[in-house]
């Protein structure tokens, strides 16, 4: 991109990341305070509802936020007909989750359930309406509004959380800190987007829209199948005990890793949208986010997944050792998920909602199946089997689907890629050498132990070329600002 691209770029990105920093250090105080607070069982039965909350929550809009997003421009009357098409999708799809309670109940065994899954469904009567206000200000890169919502969201979950967990000692804390937070980002959205529903008027480009969405909804619904099955088979054959270990290693790895691709994806998806014609820069400009992306976490997540027992042991308790294997095994995972989830980019920015959707579907047949053939081995077993079907079966398919057409192509991709891998391979193999040769890790050790995977990381991708340009790039972008 253009030097003034590239700078409303960074801007946007930063403002956003500063909202999701805060999002992860408030969430990360959250998750601490209240495992320490709160048994296995109390997260065990919020997994147990989260699994149908998660569905409503990626399905209640119909995918209408990615199709304004994606749309470059669109009337007051097409707004509406979106608007009020996701209230009475929202409307439809909590009264479902609230009939179904009774249904989760019984097939988790778990009463509890009843009453929680209730009062999630009328919760997502309150984040349905935001969908076409929250995609208004992404659309138009009103990020600084967007984040200011989300720093008052996450300050008020925490300080409900934390409170209601030393209150209360139940599981309602963490309903009340996500209730709290919902309440606190509609109002904060409503208030910036300045957007007032009126009578809607459907025309045909209303309908394209509908039918992007549909197919992005139809991904999300088989992602969530893929991301979620596990915590329903090992909460339905395992226990709540079981699950509450493997949540919070699912947890305390993926939710660092989400909040790094959220807040770029945010800014780059409407970004690329508006430069598709433009194949070298659009080329570009993705090549080098998921570079930049892979040099920040790769290494963090190598020196998680060596060090887990004693990272673990640090963050949570004693107690929450026996979580660590399964947090090693989907931290391997995430290495590749790092790349791999920005490809969904390249689908939403050119528009291709119907090839997404049959790679969705691929993508949850195959997670399901590793989960059901790794059951039997407990929740370490789910977790080592996804990992092993992660790098056989979906890394190679995903990266075929997505280059099948656009400015980005397989092999653009593989060769984004292989530095990285090679890079990852390098630094684990070394970390693993330092700690057989240093078996008691200390708080010290673990901060020693984390600067060498960064060194070690950076020390190899530096051979390549066109990475060692990129670093050079960014470093002179961040000594100017």
């Amino acid at each position: 991109m253009d030097a003034n691209s590239k700078s409303r770029a960074a801007k946007n990105i930063a403002i956003t990341g500063i909202a999701q920093t805060w999002r992860v250090l408030t969430g990360f105080v959250l998750t601490v305070f209240t495992t320490r607070l709160l048994a296995p069982s109390d997260f065990g039965i919020l997994a147990m509802v989260a699994t149908a909350t998660a569905l409503i929550g990626l399905v209640k809009d119909l995918g209408i936020s990615q199709a304004i997003i994606q749309r470059g421009t669109t009337d007051r009357s097409q707004l509406n007909s979106l608007f009020w098409v996701s209230v009475l999708t929202s409307l439809g799809f909590s009264f479902i989750l609230g009939v179904s309670a009774p249904l989760l109940a019984s097939f988790y065994h778990e009463p509890r359930v009843l009453v929680v899954t209730i009062a999630f469904a009328a919760l997502a009567l309150l984040s349905g309406p935001q969908a076409v206000p929250a995609a208004i200000l992404t659309r138009n890169s009103h990020f600084n509004q967007l984040a200011i919502a989300e720093i008052a969201s996450a300050t008020i979950a925490v300080v409900v959380g934390v409170i209601g967990a030393w209150w209360w000692q139940s599981y309602w804390a963490l309903y009340a800190s996500a209730a709290s937070a919902t309440l606190v980002s509609a109002a904060g959205i409503w208030l910036s987007a300045g957007y007032r529903p009126s009578i809607p008027r459907f025309d045909q480009t209303t309908t394209q829209m509908l039918r992007f969405g549909w197919h992005v909804s139809g991904f999300n619904v088989a992602n969530y199948v893929a991301r979620s099955s596990d915590n329903v088979l090992i909460g339905r054959f395992l226990g709540s005990d079981e699950l509450g270990l493997y949540d919070r290693a699912y947890r305390l790895l993926l939710f660092p890793i989400n909040q790094l691709t959220g807040p770029i994806g945010q800014v780059l998806v409407p970004l690329l949208s508006r430069i598709t014609n433009d194949a070298a820069k659009y080329r570009s400009t993705y090549a080098e986010t998921a570079s930049l992306m892979m040099l920040v976490a790769h290494p963090g997540i190598l020196f998680a997944v060596i060090c887990a027992p004693q990272l673990i042991g640090l963050l949570y308790g004693e107690q929450w050792i026996l979580s660590a294997p399964i947090f090693q095994w989907l931290g391997i995972a995430g290495l590749h998920q790092i790349m791999t989830s920005t490809t969904g980019w390249l689908f939403l920015s050119q528009g291709r909602g119907r090839e997404l959707f049959r790679l969705g579907v691929y993508v949850a047949a195959i997670t399901l199946s590793s989960f059901l053939i790794g059951l039997p081995w407990g929740a370490v077993g789910v977790a080592a089997s996804y990992t092993i079907a992660n790098y056989i079966a979906l890394v190679p398919v995903i990266l075929v689907f997505a280059g099948r057409s656009g400015p980005v192509s397989s092999k653009d991709l593989i060769v984004i890629i292989l530095p990285h891998g090679l890079a990852a391979a390098l630094t684990g193999m070394f970390l693993e050498l330092l700690r057989l040769c240093f078996p008691n890790i200390g708080i010290v050790q673990m901060a020693a132990f984390c600067g060498i995977s960064y060194l070690s990381y950076f020390c190899v991708i530096l051979i390549f070329d066109a990475k060692r340009a990129l670093l050079w790039r960014a470093l002179r972008m961040l000594i100017r600002k």
